[in-house]
């Protein structure tokens, strides 16, 4: 007779994950000089080497990634890669690979969005506080991102005239754009709605910034 056990077995030393270290204090090293260190592994990372292997890897600064000729932007804290990528890269099976990120996703400290062919955006959550910006730059930077959604949010209902709805998925939508295509997005809303054949189609806000209406061609 087999039976099934329920019992939970206690994690792996290497398959524990020391988010506490935020509370620690920082000492800053070199990106570069931390992903030479972690490359010269020959066998399989542990868990914290996996975290600090994927800070590493997602982008300092915005980036534009190629896939299969596609262009597909890439902001600060993120990452496009396949699975498959990354378990190279952690010394891993695809399978391994995938349980360490859905515990990360699970514990808040990253995100993943489908891309195309098997790809996805990886996201560190708080990215600014894994590379030494205080909790006051942040909330600072979370200031200015509302007041400019605000100031776009009622621009948009201004020129189009059309009732405010869904503003909380708007402003997921608007904290997804980079600097620039937030500025577009505000300049671009008369030519947008003005450019339209049928005004009674006019796209919610939120719609608005998912689709990226304001980089439509007929606009120009």
């Amino acid at each position: 007779m087999f039976l099934n056990s329920t019992k939970t077995m206690p994690p792996e030393k290497d398959e524990i994950l020391p988010f506490e270290a935020l509370t620690k204090g920082y000492v800053l090293l070199p990106k570069k000089l931390l992903e030479a260190h972690l490359n010269m592994r020959d066998s399989s990372f542990s868990y914290a080497e996996a975290l600090l292997m994927t800070i590493v890897r997602v982008n300092y600064k915005e980036a534009i990634a190629s896939i299969r000729g596609r262009d597909v932007p890439c902001y600060r804290g993120e990452s496009v890669m396949s699975v498959n990528a990354w378990a190279r890269i952690f010394h891993w099976s695809n399978g391994k690979t995938r349980v360490f990120f859905k515990k990360m996703e699970r514990m808040g400290k990253i995100t993943r969005t489908p891309v195309a062919y098997g790809i996805s955006r990886l996201k560190v959550v708080d990215y600014d506080l894994w590379t030494c910006n205080t909790a006051k730059e942040m909330d600072e930077r979370n200031t200015r991102t509302e007041e400019l959604f605000r100031k776009f949010w009622e621009e948009y209902h201004d020129t189009t005239q059309t009732i405010r709805r869904d503003i909380g998925a708007a402003r997921r939508e608007w904290r997804r754009l980079s600097a620039k295509e937030k500025d577009l997005a505000g300049s671009q809303i008369y030519s947008y709605y003005m450019g339209l054949d049928d005004v009674r189609f006019c796209k919610r806000a939120c719609n608005y910034l998912r689709d990226k209406s304001f980089l439509n061609e007929e606009i120009d």
